[in-house]
């Protein structure tokens, strides 16, 4: 995600003000206590940005300023630029957001899998929804893994949760996922290596089930034998002359386009740059930072008219 230099900037003077040690955000904020995170985290406020308000005390204002520009700009919620631009962790951020909520963070430990009324393909479905429920005695909590504006409508007063969703819990997409992989691996196992047979068996070549092969090859055997021996032998020639007529006519098709074919074009003939095709190129990075020069280097050598002509979006 793209994030404006005023942002890059303001954190590295933070960090040189050890405003954004990793002690301050990564380690010690997910380990304060749920009552401390009360009295010490601001009480969201209606604004156009709501998801940041539980965390101007932990980074400077300068930096709130301009990731709240920017997710005005690219549409997104405030925390996701922070979390991007590393100047917070999810952790950290969720755990501050839980406490001004008036909620907890959920780690998962010690939550067994019978703890979730899913079924595997099912607790595979609400990890991509980032909803998830848990049993707790005899109530139902929904743990809440926030994406999109999520952040932003639970922080805003103004919004009213439905009542079905209460109680509720926050967690990070890595946590749920770990969770569903922990519980549901074999389940994703097969979903990966068979959903494309399932649903496009056209276009996968996975061998196909043994039964069916076995049943397919004993038809068509059952099929020749009785054509061969019931068959009246004038048929079966007359079958057999048909069959090498077709194969001389291939034959002779072919050795005809080969001797009249139209000379192929020279490939490294160029075409007029104004009449070639416009591609956009995405190379999606998620803290890939150390490939981005190689990365770019290798579309800056791709033989293309125009391949730097937008300002590649890191």
């Amino acid at each position: 995600m793209a994030v404006d230099s005023g942002v890059w900037a303001g954190v590295r003077r933070a960090k040189a003000q050890n405003w954004l040690v990793g002690g301050t955000l990564r380690a010690s904020l997910p380990k304060l206590s749920r009552h401390d995170l009360r009295n010490s985290v601001p009480a969201p406020t209606p604004g156009d940005s709501p998801e940041s308000a539980c965390i101007r005390h932990l980074l400077p204002s300068r930096i709130i300023a301009a990731a709240e520009r920017r997710a005005r700009a690219i549409g997104v919620g405030a925390e996701r630029v922070l979390i991007c631009a590393d100047a917070i962790t999810e952790e950290a951020y969720l755990t501050a957001l839980a406490a001004s909520v008036g909620t907890t963070y959920e780690r998962f430990d010690g939550v067994s899998r019978g703890d979730c009324p899913l079924d595997d393909d099912q607790l595979i479905g609400a990890a991509a929804a980032g909803l998830l429920p848990l049993r707790r005695g005899d109530d139902l909590v929904w743990v809440i893994a926030p994406r999109g504006m999520t952040a932003r409508r639970l922080a805003d007063p103004r919004q009213e949760l439905t009542q079905w969703l209460r109680p509720f819990r926050l967690t990070s997409a890595n946590r749920l996922r770990h969770f569903v992989i922990r519980h549901a691996g074999r389940a994703l196992a097969r979903r990966a290596t068979d959903s494309l047979r399932v649903s496009r068996p056209l276009f996968s070549n996975a061998p196909r089930a043994a039964a069916r092969r076995v049943l397919a090859t004993i038809a068509l055997v059952t099929v020749a034998f009785a054509f061969f021996v019931l068959a009246p032998l004038a048929m079966i020639e007359g079958l057999s002359g048909l069959f090498c007529v077709l194969f001389l006519a291939g034959a002779i098709l072919r050795l005809l386009t080969a001797c009249f074919a139209d000379p192929i074009a020279d490939p490294r003939a160029s075409a007029d740059d104004a009449k070639l095709p416009i591609y956009t190129v995405i190379c999606a990075l998620y803290r890939e930072t150390a490939v981005v020069e190689q990365l770019v280097g290798a579309v800056r050598a791709l033989d293309y008219p125009g391949i730097m002509a937008q300002t590649p979006q890191a």
